[in-house]
């Protein structure tokens, strides 16, 4: 049954909200769910709350509610053009911005990547199609204000068969999502993202062996996987994975795989050439132009013209940005990309031709 957002805080509530901040701020975002027209809207707040000065990012779910769906209740709604106005109704002075929004990776996500000048109460307007209009309230707190971070509440188990992989021997991946609001227990459901529902990524920790692999989930809420390591050496393990409307989730975990590191089998050359400048502003996301050389029996690959997966230097921060529906001139695909922390990112350019997928390689620096 859908729930009403909360009603706009007044200041004493604002002020209970900078003192209790997050219980506050757990309970708005679990209630910010409105119906526009036929369409049930769904927003969904950055787990430790909006702050100013900064990138946000917002993300919201749209679904038809007359289209009835046996498995999620209601249709999501693809390929809509929702408009997002943010404004401050107490300060009707204060001119309104808007947000165009960005499809995410599941079918009926949107997202939003709004920076708000300074703390205060503002609005967030969507619009789906005229006369459809969703309205949330929007609580920024200023950038001096201290974060009290939650701890995520979804988390990554791993576990092997052997306990101890070895470098050229088949090993069984076992992948378990934990809620940690629902006790820990292994999430229940997931959406389909990108024609998959876990797409997991296996990179050496200096960057030069890269995999992406999709496992099975089994009846037991475990996903698994047989794979062979070519090389020893230390793994950073993401797991992309959207749960039931919890939208998409880039979960970690290390992994030690015995025996002598090996250099990487040589990408195939002149593939793909980077447009844009490979130096990007760090916190702030900006548009990525790739060419793709041949182009013309592109394909589209995991539900998009091509992936593109950024990895820090530290190895553990991860960044995957997918193109606009269409390859632009020459084959070009631009792609909306945030880069999160200064320092040097190895980027993996993954698209499909001709019935083959092909990986290339690129490299971007994040500066201040």
């Amino acid at each position: 049954m859908a729930r009403k957002a909360n009603p706009r805080p007044s200041p004493s509530a604002s002020a209970a909200c900078l003192l209790a901040l997050l219980p506050c701020l757990v309970s708005a975002a679990e209630a910010a769910r409105q119906n526009a027209g036929p369409y049930l809207v769904t927003l969904r707040l950055p787990p430790d709350g909006l702050y100013a000065q900064e990138e946000m990012q917002i993300e919201f779910r749209i679904e038809d509610t007359t289209r009835p769906d046996p498995l999620t209740v209601y249709t999501a709604v693809i390929r809509a053009t929702p408009e997002a106005v943010i404004d401050m109704p107490a300060m009707t002075g204060m001119p309104p911005f808007t947000e165009t929004a960005h499809a995410e990776g599941t079918p009926g996500d949107y997202g939003i990547h709004p920076t708000f000048a300074h703390g205060g109460e503002f609005r967030l307007r969507i619009t789906i199609q005229p006369g459809a209009i969703a309205e949330f309230p929007l609580t920024v707190l200023d950038s001096a204000v201290r974060r009290k971070r939650l701890p995520p509440r979804y988390t990554l188990e791993l576990t092997t068969d052997p306990r101890k992989p070895k470098a050229g021997e088949p090993v069984e991946f076992r992948l378990t999502v934990r809620d940690r609001d629902s006790r820990n227990l292994p999430a229940p459901a997931y959406d389909v993202m990108h024609e998959k529902l876990l797409h997991l990524i296996l990179v050496r920790r200096d960057l030069v062996h890269f995999a992406h692999e999709h496992p099975t989930l089994g009846p037991d809420g475990v996903f698994r996987l047989r794979y062979t390591f070519a090389s020893g050496g230390e793994y950073s393990i993401f797991a992309d994975v959207a749960p039931k409307g919890a939208g998409a989730q880039t979960l970690y975990a290390p992994l030690s795989v015995s025996g002598k590191p090996q250099p990487p089998a040589p990408l195939p050359e002149d593939l793909a050439e980077l447009v844009s400048a490979p130096q990007v502003p760090v916190r702030k996301t900006v548009p990525v132009t790739v060419r793709i050389k041949d182009s013309a029996n592109l394909e589209p690959y995991l539900g998009a013209l091509g992936h593109l997966i950024l990895i820090h230097q530290d190895a553990v921060t991860f960044v995957h940005a997918h193109p606009d529906d269409r390859a632009g001139a020459a084959g070009n695909l631009v792609f909306q990309a945030r880069f999160p922390k200064p320092g040097v990112y190895r980027a993996w350019l993954q698209f499909q031709r001709a019935g083959q997928v092909f990986t290339s390689e690129l490299r971007f620096e994040a500066g201040q």
